[in-house]
């Protein structure tokens, strides 16, 4: 039953991406790129998405905030992004192997994620000069700064690209912390996409606590880092504890 409920629900999620994200690219085609048409509809798509498969997500509301903003999470699996822009409407980056991955490659692609391929310094560098070009133009960008999937309690270290540009331009700096209610629900290690997505979401509901802090600015990128980081890892402890005490599947160590 629950790799039947899997199977179902991954073509479930194609075919809701299909069909709010292919009209993006029937209307570039006739009226060129529209971005803001691109990502209202990805977020419609978001919204609808986690319903369909059954993800119940623990949130309170993003702050409010006067232009565009550098969001930055800690990092559990390939569902992360999708959980955020329900909530926000921003471009994400990604690492460039999702770039090719069937259906999901194609919907990124067409509402304007930036890649990067995180072992390569040039693109690193690249990466960084599209985020300070984004923020330029109006437009919020999401990033994952640890640069890979864990189940750690405290997040690895941040890459310092993005925060250089966010405390040069006064960008504010939104932080996001995330927990899904099972170990096994983190996308890690040699895991492959499919066999995970069946298992996981072969599950009834799939439970994610995730918690947005307020607006940070500082003319140091070493201290907006820290500072962002340290707001994550605590939220990340806590409900790290409210999971073990509801569910009982997280060890007792926050």
């Amino acid at each position: 039953m629950i790799q039947f409920r899997g199977f179902l629900r991954f073509w479930v999620f194609v075919g809701v991406a299909l069909y709010y994200l292919v009209p993006i690219l029937i209307r570039a085609a006739f009226r060129g790129d529209d971005l803001p048409y691109a990502l209202r509809r990805r977020r419609v798509w978001a919204v609808k998405c986690s319903q369909l498969v059954g993800v119940r997500i623990d949130v309170d509301e993003p702050p409010a905030v006067e232009g565009p903003a550098l969001y930055v999470s800690n990092h559990r699996s390939y569902y992360d992004p999708v959980a955020v822009l329900r909530d926000v409407e921003a471009l994400p980056v990604a690492k460039a192997e999702v770039s090719g991955w069937p259906f999901i490659g194609f919907a990124a692609r067409s509402t304007g994620v930036m890649w990067v391929i995180r072992e390569n310094r040039e693109s690193r560098k690249q990466t960084v000069e599209a985020i300070e070009d984004t923020l330029n133009e109006g437009h919020s960008v999401l990033i994952y700064p640890e640069g890979t999937t864990h189940t750690e309690l405290k997040s690895m270290p941040f890459r310092q690209g993005a925060f250089r540009v966010a405390a040069a331009l006064g960008t504010p700096v939104i932080p996001i912390a995330i927990e899904y209610s099972r170990p096994e629900d983190a996308w890690i290690g040699s895991s492959t996409f499919i066999p995970h997505f069946l298992t996981v979401f072969g599950r009834r509901r799939i439970y994610i606590k995730m918690r947005y802090g307020a607006p940070l600015t500082d003319t140091d990128p070493e201290r907006l880092l820290q500072r962002t980081q340290e707001w994550i890892d605590a939220q990340v402890r806590e409900m790290r504890k409210q999971w073990f005490e509801e569910e009982g599947f997280w060890e007792n160590r926050y």
